[in-house]
This record gives C-alpha cells, structure tokens and sequence, in this order.
C-alpha cells in the first residue's frame, strides 16, 4: 500500500514538471512563434542571482556559525522568524526604506539594481542561514581539537579544517539561493520598478500581461535548464576548493 502510494506520488511530481514539455513540441511542430528574451536580460539576471547567492552566504554564514556553537534557542528564532513573512510585505517594507533613505541622504535605491540586489539578500539570507546552520551544526569537534594540538591557532584551525569541511553546505545554500534568485518576480518589480528586468519578470508578463502561455512554459523550461547548468558548474568549482 505504501509503495503504490509512493509510486503515486512520484508519478504526478514528474508529470507536473513534464507537462510544459507539451508546450515545447507545439512550438517544434510549427505551431507559434517562441518570444525569446534579450541577451541583456539573461545575463541581468544570472548576475543578480549569483551575487544575491554570494552576498547573502557572506552574511548568514558567521550568524550560522555562531548558532551552531554557542546559540540559544531564542536567538535561532530571532533569526528565522523573517521565514514567516511573505515576500510581498518585505518587498513593501524595503520601498519604505528606500524612501526614508533618499530624504535623509540622498542615495537613490528605488529603480536600481543595487535596490533590487538589497532585497533579494534580505529574502533569501534566512534560507543560506538555515541550510549553513545544519552543515555546521554537524561538524564534529575532534579534527579541529586535532589541528589545535598540532599547533594550529583557532583561526588557522577555521580555514584549514572547519571551513573546507561545511563547503558542502556553502554549496547547497547556493544552489537553494541561486535557483531562487533565478525566478525571482517579486523584488525586481516592487523594488526595480520594472526598470530591472529579469527573466522571471520576462515569463511573469508572457502570462499574465501577454496572454502567451506557450512562451512562458517553454522559456520556464530554458531557465530552469540554464539554472541548472549554472548550479552544476559552481558545485563542482566549490567541491574541487574543498579537496
């Protein structure tokens, strides 16, 4: 009973991912016109997704690291409760920010990439923080005890052998991050004002402004596939520093 529920269950999860599939064959038989996006946009958004992945893996990672030594249950979560709080009522929250900070010093945030970079970090640092929380929290003890008797400083013990031991968490919060980031709608259009196109924003108008279902799913398909391609080639890079 519990396979055939399981076999079920597989069974509409790859159906559900292949069914825009059907959309592809429409466009290779002849049957529309594929709308394809620009060459800027593309490299617009793999560079937002890869530096929103850097930069919110900077941030979280000392935080994960401290939780994971010497954090209490309240101050882990302080920290994830932001998990709680729709995407939307940040992205609003930030605009109000923005605006606070133009009147005080000038900086214009509102339309620009940085602005749209800020609030994909403020997204998704929560998620790298979890994901490099459980690595670290796993990390036993004994190799670094062992680098401290053989004259390592704690520093020199943290670059040598805790840090190379959590890069499998390091890489999985960046593939979390990063796939997120690739489709991200939301922050480019509150915080970018659409002046900040992404592909995300490209399919998201293909749908709903454009009515072009068939565009949409077949360039769906190319960004998860492009995602994907991306992720394999950083993963590899991560684990070949961690050897």
């Amino acid at each position: 009973m519990i396979r055939r529920v399981a076999l079920v269950a597989f069974a509409s999860v790859v159906l559900l991912f292949y069914i825009p599939f059907l959309a592809l064959g429409y466009y290779v038989t002849g049957g529309g016109e594929l709308k394809m996006p620009s060459l800027s946009m593309v490299t617009t958004t793999f560079l937002l997704a890869a530096l929103t992945a850097v930069v919110s893996i900077a941030v979280a990672y000392p935080a994960a690291y401290y939780l994971a030594k010497r954090g209490s249950e309240l101050e882990f979560a302080l920290v994830t409760a932001p998990l709680w709080v729709g995407t939307l009522l940040k992205a609003y929250s930030l605009l109000v920010l923005f605006a606070i900070v133009k009147e005080r010093t000038g900086l214009a945030l509102w339309g620009t990439a940085a602005g749209v970079l800020l609030g994909m970090v403020y997204e998704y640092v929560p998620y790298a923080l979890l994901t490099l929380y459980a690595a670290i929290e796993k990390l036993s003890e004994s190799p670094v005890n062992a680098a401290r008797v053989l004259g390592a400083s704690r520093l020199q013990a943290f670059l040598r052998v805790e840090l190379p031991l959590s890069m499998p968490g390091v890489a999985a919060a960046f593939i979390l991050v990063f796939l997120f980031a690739m489709g991200e709608v939301i922050m480019p259009a509150v915080l970018g004002a659409w002046k900040v196109y992404t592909f995300g924003s490209y399919v998201w108008d293909l749908y709903f402004k454009a009515r072009d279902f068939f565009s949409g799913s077949v360039l769906s398909l190319i960004l998860a596939a492009l995602s994907l391609l991306a992720t394999y080639m950083v993963v590899r890079t991560i684990r070949s520093l961690s050897l």
